[in-house]
């Protein structure tokens, strides 16, 4: 519960007093979605290190951090140095506030949009990671509506309560997290009465236990709370005094952990793959190994030809002959009319000489086989032992297997433009520009997705990815892309505008058209409110 809203409370409680009198020297990121705030207090210096990562959201305090020489970047040059006035949190939402004297920088979790975004007094947002303007817009009047508090927050508002309903509780006010409410579901024991008892105090242990760690190896999870929980089964509990200290311990072996079962997993499968590949072709090996081999037979054969070359004719599809290796058994043996005695019998002797060839090549590749299989085996061994990522990288090298696999060319480019969700299932596309136009239109875009742009007016180009080609698409989600379409155009401002439509098959790229220009083979024309309509949710970019 590292993102729990009342540990967050109890960050800023505890990281408020030691960071007085400190400056805001340099804000810089050289890892994706991870920012860090460098602040200093005469020769002291401690680091805010603060990840938007949706999957892997938090804010620490560190005393030490390492700024790479390559490949950063800064943030917010022209409002630091500026001196730290508090640390606050919003009273009833996952948003911590550094207040600085001309500024304030929020961190606000919120699922796909995490972000960390500057405000100053002339209400300019700058955002960290780039975002929808009608989001930062929603977010900075949000703000001036949210109470901010440096104090701890018990939740009070509740108190009144003879008996609570948890889980409307938990809608009510979503801050509590659901380990909160497991965890006084857990200490109940269906005594109804405790239940506002024992949910007040579970908050107060967040902010006045020891925290710690618990492991549990057996499902590889790992979990933050005050040490009296009782909800995380653990094999291993480290109990630290201070939440910065915990929080930074949990980080650091989250990474780790993460790190090494991303790399083990593409071990694993790769290994798999490799195994099943290896064993299908032993076993296909030794199953024509075993079969008896034709050589003898062909070069016997061969040897008859000739033996009775005199009584064979060009023409003749078979003859037979007292075979003399055999007790002088009869034998028919087949001809091709179109070839000499000679060249049938030298057809027979070719036939044994590479029946010969591939079983002895056969054996080698089983050879080989077989030693590769002992050789992913060998190493499927040391990876069942491995106990860190440099191990898993050294295993990754010698199996010359790259850690990230090879994304399509459209899961590539599909992050340059603004990306929205209709009904949770339909994915459209906008493009920002005349060239992102381009790229939307002629390299992302299938040959059946839908095409939109307003009609008549300058604007985006929009794609409505079609991933079942079988499944018809609503005309109520084809109106709301045009919608979009309307929305990203200059026709933005006005109350029904018309929107061309087709399939992206018709839509023609004619040589020497001006970037963002394209032709139309067939259309069809809605008319709709330039919005972005409901049941549409904008993704933020990476």
């Amino acid at each position: 519960m590292y993102k729990n809203y009342f540990i967050l409370n109890r960050f800023i409680k505890e990281t408020g007093p030691l960071l007085k009198n400190f400056m805001l020297v340099s804000a810089f990121s050289q890892e994706k979605n991870k920012i860090i705030l460098e602040l200093r207090n005469k020769d002291t210096f401690c680091f805010f290190e603060i990840s938007v990562n949706p999957g892997f959201p938090y804010i620490s305090l560190k005393e030490n951090f390492h700024r790479a020489k390559k490949n950063t970047i800064d943030f917010f040059t022209e409002y630091s140095p500026s001196q730290l006035l508090e640390i606050e949190i919003a009273e009833f939402d996952r948003i911590v506030r550094l207040r600085f004297e001309n500024f304030s920088i929020y961190f606000a979790i919120r699922g796909k949009y995490t972000n960390l975004h500057l405000i100053n007094k002339g209400e300019k947002i700058i955002s960290f990671k780039s975002g929808d303007e009608e989001i930062e817009n929603k977010f900075l009047d949000e703000i001036k509506k949210t109470r901010f508090i440096s104090e701890e927050n018990h939740l009070d508002i509740v108190s009144d309560y003879a008996e609570i309903d948890l889980d409307g509780m938990r809608k009510k006010y979503p801050i509590l997290g659901k380990e909160i409410i497991l965890e006084t579901k857990r200490r109940i024991d269906n005594k109804k009465n405790d239940s506002n008892k024992i949910i007040f105090q579970v908050i107060k242990e967040i902010f006045r236990d020891n925290i710690a760690i618990f492991q549990d190896k057996a499902s590889a999870e790992m979990h933050l709370a005050p040490q009296s929980f009782r909800i995380f089964p653990y094999e291993e509990k480290k109990i630290f005094d201070k939440l910065i200290d915990a929080q930074n311990y949990y980080i650091g072996k989250k990474y780790f952990s993460d790190d090494f079962g991303k790399k083990k997993r593409i071990i694993e499968k790769h290994l798999n793959r490799e195994l099943e590949k290896i064993a299908s072709k032993i076993n296909r090996l030794q199953a024509v190994l075993q079969k008896d081999s034709k050589e003898e037979e062909y070069s016997r054969i061969g040897n008859l030809l000739l033996i009775n070359i005199h009584n064979i004719k060009k023409g003749m599809k078979s003859v037979q002959f007292e075979d003399i290796y055999k007790n002088n058994e009869l034998i028919k043996i087949k001809l091709d009319e179109n070839k000499s005695p000679k060249q049938n019998a030298d057809n027979y002797f070719n036939k044994s000489k590479s029946e010969r060839i591939s079983r002895e090549k056969n054996k080698e590749l089983l050879n080989f086989s077989e030693t590769e299989f002992r050789k992913h085996k060998n190493i499927e061994e040391k990876l069942n032992k491995s106990e860190t990522p440099g191990e898993l990288k050294d295993i990754m090298k010698e199996l010359k297997i790259k850690e990230t696999e090879n994304k399509k060319h459209n899961d590539n480019i599909k992050i340059k433009f603004k990306h929205y969700i209709i009904d949770g299932k339909y994915n459209v596309y906008v493009g920002k520009d005349s060239k992102n136009n381009d790229l939307l239109t002629t390299k992302f875009a299938k040959q059946n997705d839908y095409w939109f742009h307003a009609r008549s007016v300058s604007g985006s180009h929009v794609v409505l990815r079609i991933e079942n080609t079988k499944e018809p698409v609503p005309k109520n989600v084809l109106k709301r892309t045009a919608s979009i379409a309307a929305f990203h155009s200059k026709a933005k401002t006005a109350g029904l505008a018309p929107v061309s439509y087709s399939l992206k098959k018709y839509v023609v790229k004619k040589k020497g058209m001006e970037a963002g220009k394209v032709a139309l083979m067939k259309e069809e024309v809605l008319l709709v409110h330039p919005e972005i309509p409901k049941n549409c949710e904008y993704q933020s970019e990476v």
